[in-house]
């Protein structure tokens, strides 16, 4: 009888694409196993790029993870929605293997875009780019440069016009009669590319370069050894190109600003002297070509907080407004305000905050081969 028989459900391929563009990563793993055509879909550039932009519009942070080290300087993953609610964490927080066997104090998360994360141990010249949502990770080919580990900034960002993610290592030189030298490796192309005689005067402070809108941005100063801020210092991924920004006019004569996002936009917090308490977070905007800067709030900091640390130009921090509240991530410090109140709700305390990701479905080894392969198919058609 047609009551007992089995009616398939059939569904135009529009609709079940929309329907798992909204899945988690782990669920759209496991779908890719239930045929071919859906490996093909999910795997496809153009659904890999989709779903980036929607969760990239993940006002309730479904998809976005905490990078931290435990005292064993592993890295941690933890859900942000735990943290807004002050829930028990202990349920949440995953251990992800490093593509690094052992991470150490030397081993920095470099920064992160899309999904990838760059994770390099400086001194061992080592470095990856690495998916923890899909375990995939591009060990980089080493630099032929000698990078002189004591003096070098790091950044790692997104090169839109080239579909394209790049590394940045910048060497300062140790001995004033040797110059900078800049090394830039891109995934697509699997190689470096170094430039010599950059950055004349001066000085980049904070470690990692934070990725806003294709360039990097550090703090920087006129002189190695001094770590008073005197400007915003960007670099173009696109095309290579330096630019400085000016600093808001509460910073010119403080030393003590540090570079962060909040967002997906960039920011500052100036901190007007050692063991103040409290901080104004400043925001970038965009009017046609000008650029200004505008105060978004000031933050109060619990007794607790070593802020003389958090405030070292070498930090950068993060800010996240979910439902009206904030979100600060700052060095060891994981701190929660009341949207409306500014008042500080709840604190975790970490071994080190490391970054924020959004997990995707981007695999760096299918960047790199496809890159392989677009550069051997001229030669072949000459051949």
């Amino acid at each position: 009888m047609a009551s007992d028989s089995i009616i398939p459900l059939l569904l135009p391929d529009e609709l079940i694409t929309e329907i798992l563009l909204r899945l988690p990563i782990k669920s759209l793993s496991k779908f890719m196993c239930v045929s071919k055509s859906w490996l093909q879909l999910i795997s496809s550039p153009a659904f890999v790029k989709k779903h980036i932009k929607l969760t990239a519009n993940d006002k309730g942070y479904i998809y976005h993870r905490l990078i931290f080290r435990n005292t064993n300087n592993d890295f941690k993953f933890c859900p942000l929605p735990p943290l807004f609610t002050n829930q028990q964490l202990i349920e949440e927080i995953l251990h992800i293997d490093s593509p690094i066997e052992r991470t150490t104090l030397s081993t920095h998360i470099v920064g992160s875009v899309n999904g990838l994360i760059c994770v390099a141990h400086v001194r061992q010249r080592e470095a990856y780019i690495w998916n923890p949502a899909i375990t995939k990770s591009k060990e980089l080919p080493k630099s032929t440069s000698n990078l002189c580990s004591d003096g070098i900034k790091c950044g790692f960002g997104y090169d839109e016009s080239r579909d394209d993610y790049k590394v940045v290592f910048i060497d300062y030189p140790i001995r004033h009669n040797h110059r900078t030298v800049v090394n830039i490796y891109s995934l697509r192309t699997n190689s470096w590319t170094t430039l010599h005689d950059q950055l004349q005067g001066i000085f980049l402070l904070n470690l990692h370069g934070r990725f806003v809108n294709g360039k990097l941005y550090w703090t920087s100063s006129t002189c190695i050894n001094n770590y008073k801020v005197c400007n915003i210092t960007s670099f173009d991924l696109a095309d290579g190109t330096w630019g400085s920004l000016e600093l808001p006019s509460c910073g010119k004569d403080n030393s003590y600003i540090n570079v962060g996002v909040v967002g997906s936009d960039l920011s500052l917090l100036y901190t007007c002297q050692l063991g103040a308490a409290t901080s104004d977070v400043w925001i970038m905007k965009h009017s046609g070509v000008n650029v200004s800067w505008t105060k978004l709030f000031t933050i109060k900091y619990p007794q607790n907080i070593k802020i003389h640390r958090c405030v070292a130009p070498a930090f950068t921090f993060s800010i996240h407004i979910r439902h009206g509240e904030i979100l600060l991530l700052l060095d060891s410090a994981i701190m929660i305000y009341d949207g409306s109140t500014r008042q500080l709700k709840h604190t975790f305390h970490v071994n080190q905050c490391e970054e924020i990701y959004v997990e995707s479905l981007v695999n760096p080894l299918k960047i790199s081969d496809q890159g392989r392969r677009n550069q051997e198919s001229p030669q072949s058609s000459h051949s």
